[in-house]
């Protein structure tokens, strides 16, 4: 069962149940495709079903659960879903990219440089889940580095999820290579800073491919084993 723990009621409480349902998804409690139940929820820790609405509309944008029908459900994709997504990654990232890179300033560069830090701290200490965040969060720098905000809403809204689930399965199998993860996206950064726009969408279309051959072999064979080594 599921339960608040030592919940501080002078602070809101969506908010804590929002960590908390976050944690339960990336512990397994609560498994792709399943169903959250919010009345059963809001019972469980003791809150009204509008804080638990709340939480899930915050855990919806961070593309950790999904709406199907009348009903919300952890985030699981079919490969067909993978593939349809990150066939939309690699026809909007390439071009934000190029933007990115002819467009790239001083504060983008301080900002990515930041990004790749904390990816790098996570990743000497093994963290996943600020791994995979940061991840993210370098990924939406360039998206907003880039001059066309109806670009990086469209990524955002398309790669949140593929970052979500990313997130939710190696968070579960306990997996990431984290040093490949490091080169692709150090990749990124040193192709931005040429301000080569052809070069950063050659890079970009590049390393989105590698990460859907990755992501693939993983989706086959992850079946409830260690997630295996992502190949260059």
């Amino acid at each position: 069962m599921l339960a608040l723990v030592g919940i501080d009621r002078s602070k809101a409480l969506a908010s804590q149940v929002t960590e908390q349902l976050e944690d339960a998804i990336l512990r397994g409690l609560l498994a792709p495709g399943e169903e959250v139940p919010q009345l059963k929820l809001a019972k469980q820790f003791g809150v009204s079903q509008a804080a638990i609405r709340e939480a899930l509309q915050e855990l919806e944008h961070r593309g950790l659960v999904i709406k199907r029908g009348r009903t919300k459900t952890v985030t699981d994709f079919s490969e067909e879903d993978l593939a349809n997504l990150f066939q939309v990654r690699l026809a909007l990232e390439p071009l934000a990219c190029r933007l990115a890179a002819t467009h790239f300033t001083e504060a983008l560069r301080l900002d990515l440089e930041e990004q790749l830090a904390r990816m790098q701290k996570s990743a000497d200490e093994g963290n996943t889940r600020a791994h995979i965040r940061c991840d993210l969060q370098f990924h939406r720098t360039i998206w907003a580095g880039q001059p066309n905000r109806y670009l990086d809403q469209h990524l955002n809204q398309v790669c949140s999820s593929l970052f979500a689930y990313e997130l939710v399965r190696r968070t579960q199998a306990n997996y990431l290579d984290f040093a490949w993860n490091m080169r692709q996206t150090a990749m990124i950064f040193r192709t931005l800073r040429t301000r080569d726009g052809d070069l950063a969408e050659r890079v970009s279309r590049r390393t989105i491919t590698r990460f859907y051959r990755r992501d693939t072999s993983d989706y086959r064979q992850i079946g409830g084993a260690p997630i295996p080594g992502a190949a260059e």
